[in-house]
């Protein structure tokens, strides 16, 4: 049982490091509004909600990885840069 308990804290220290160290940076375009960013699992892989700002009561969202450096919907361009 104390073996699972150090694989189990090992992972919950990783998780932290990685939410705390190795956040995005994501600079969105004019006229949108970064609501959140959240990690999923214990990956590179983060949920980044979003709202355009003439519409904050609707909620998008797209998922970004280590390897991503910008996403583009339409003519609208995020920047995406990684620590």
């Amino acid at each position: 049982m104390g073996l699972f308990k150090n694989i189990f804290g090992a992972a919950l220290g990783l998780k932290t490091y990685q939410n705390v160290y190795n956040r995005p940076i994501v600079i969105p375009p004019p006229g949108y509004v970064i609501k959140g960013m959240q990690q999923m699992g214990l990956g590179s892989t983060w949920k980044i909600s979003y709202s355009k700002s003439n519409n904050m009561n609707v909620t998008s969202y797209f998922k970004i990885n280590s390897s991503t450096t910008g996403y583009t919907m339409g003519a609208d361009k995020w920047d995406i840069s990684w620590p």
